[in-house]
């Protein structure tokens, strides 16, 4: 039986031993908000980017933990998701490029910014 993607997905969010998914996160979210406070001043929305970028250097580990449900809804990371029902644990191949992306793709949502296209 097929489970939801929302119960596939968030068993990543649980996934936080010795190089589990939400250890890699934690560390491309701190390696993203660096490319961020290098980004132009001119960037959309730079300043409330560059707000939350600080927040993540200054705690990684909660930056990734508070991200993780919108994270692990993204394509790129949901795309790329197994899960094995008997274990209720999922497991995700995407690349650190494809995290970083989705976290990239992520960002103005993740630092809270009402950004209206």
């Amino acid at each position: 039986m097929a489970v939801e993607t929302s119960t596939k997905q968030m068993a990543l969010t649980r996934d936080t031993g010795p190089g589990g998914f939400m250890e890699r996160v934690v560390a491309v979210m701190a390696y993203t908000a660096n490319s961020v406070l290098s980004e132009s001043g001119t960037t959309a929305y730079h300043p409330g980017r560059a707000l939350y970028a600080r927040t993540v250097v200054q705690n990684p580990q909660q930056a990734a933990t508070s991200g993780g449900p919108l994270i692990v809804m993204g394509i790129n990371i949901s795309s790329k998701t197994t899960y094995d029902e008997a274990t209720q644990t999922s497991t995700c191949t995407a690349t650190d490029l494809e995290v970083q992306s989705q976290i990239m793709t992520d960002w103005n949502g993740l630092a809270g910014l009402d950004t209206p296209s």
